[in-house]
């Protein structure tokens, strides 16, 4: 157990390093960047009084904007977050299939049971349209049972939650 435990810290760590890692670098650049061509530039461009502190800041200025509107059109033009989205979901095949153990605990302690007390409540009345409903809660709880059991996800068609992508399993 103690093993498991160092095993997760350790993947903690790592992933908030090399989170915190991107997040430098990107600011690290930037002012890399700047700061080389604020040296290049200044020397030319001071005969027209741009000091060296306003070649900064205009660089600095450059490269926000630079950031910002690739980032703009990446996401609100091209739309490209949402492609990668949906390929990183729709291939990873544990995404999909596998049940995490959050959902399998919320399945067995809180859908099947309150699926089975809305039946058992529903029983008790013999209407056609509480016999559809018994006969649609039986088949939620037989499938939610499933899950349970088999510890993965069933996906009927129809029920894709990405329905523009027919190739699904393909690499």
């Amino acid at each position: 157990m103690k093993e498991h435990r160092a095993k997760v810290v350790l993947a903690t760590l790592l992933y908030r390093w090399a989170m915190s890692q991107q997040m430098i670098g990107i600011f690290l650049s930037a002012l890399t960047f700047a700061g080389v061509f604020t040296l290049l530039l200044s020397p030319f461009l001071a005969g027209w009084g741009i000091s060296y502190l306003v070649m900064l800041l205009l660089l600095l200025g450059g490269v926000a904007t630079v950031f910002l509107s690739l980032g703009f059109v990446l996401d609100r033009v091209l739309k490209f977050w949402g492609a990668q989205a949906l390929v990183g979901t729709t291939r990873n095949p544990f995404l999909i299939s596998r049940l995490y153990e959050k959902e399998l605990l919320t399945i067995v302690t809180q859908h099947i049971p309150v699926l089975k007390a809305v039946r058992m409540l529903l029983q008790t009345d013999s209407l056609n349209a509480r016999a559809a409903l018994l006969k649609e809660l039986d088949a939620s709880i037989a499938r939610l049972e499933k899950t349970a059991r088999d510890r993965e996800w069933t996906v009927l068609p129809g029920e894709d939650v990405y329905p523009e992508t027919k190739t699904r399993g393909r690499a």
